[in-house]
């Protein structure tokens, strides 16, 4: 059975961008790879996360235009991330699914890899979400 972020992914690309890309440039790039996501990358060094819902919520939906604004300008700054060889209840408790659809994944401080909630095996995702209301049902606490 799958237990770590290295056995999700494989040996994946990381697709990023720098943060001087156009929004526009961005898009293509996520629809040519099939990504809901870009790591956002000056000098192999993560700035932060570029997602789908980025370019429509602090873009397009504010009105800047896609041919000028950049990745810089609307990703997710410093996001949470969790290490290659981490188990996946470390992921999910990293708040993955909850608070974000994207995590980094690092492997000795370089980005290898961007795991998506999608990418959590669906038992996984049942067992954890059975523990949490188990432990939030617990007499003494609350």
């Amino acid at each position: 059975m799958t237990s770590t972020l290295r056995d999700i992914l494989g040996d994946r690309p990381v697709h990023s961008v720098a943060p001087g890309t156009t929004l526009r440039q961005a898009a293509r790039l996520m629809a040519e790879q099939g990504v809901g996501a870009l790591a956002v990358l000056e000098d192999d060094r993560l700035l932060g996360i570029l997602s789908e819902r980025d370019i429509v919520f602090r873009a397009v939906g504010l009105g800047l235009s896609v041919d000028s604004a950049t990745a810089g300008q609307v990703m997710t700054p410093d996001p949470v991330t969790v290490g290659i060889d981490d188990a996946i209840s470390d992921t999910l408790a990293a708040r993955l699914g909850d608070a974000f659809r994207h995590l980094p994944v690092m492997d000795g401080g370089r980005v290898v890899g961007l795991l998506s909630f999608r990418d959590i095996p669906a038992e996984y995702v049942m067992l954890y979400e059975r523990f949490r209301e188990m432990a939030a049902a617990r007499p003494g606490r609350g």
